[in-house]
């Protein structure tokens, strides 16, 4: 299985995922899983590891926050369509 490396962030009202010869944005989370699931595709099964990017928030919600914006985005390989 691969594993990708991947910064996750959050600015002007667009999540945004980038690294490792990716960078896709979009308005919406699942939007952007989406758009990573199809990135991705040609190289499955593959885990995306998401950090999310805590400079942009304030230094005391870092405490908070970084087990809740982190996480890995499984894109496995699909089935043939029935």
């Amino acid at each position: 299985m691969t594993a990708r490396q991947l910064v996750l962030s959050f600015e002007h009202g667009r999540w945004r995922a980038c690294g490792d010869g990716v960078d896709v944005s979009h308005s919406e989370l699942r939007g952007l899983e989406a758009l990573l699931e199809a990135e991705l595709s040609g190289e499955v099964p593959v885990d995306a590891h998401l950090a999310f990017d805590m400079s942009g928030l304030p230094r005391w919600l870092h405490q908070y926050h970084g087990h809740y914006c982190n996480y890995t985005l499984h894109v496995a390989r699909r089935g043939p369509r029935a």
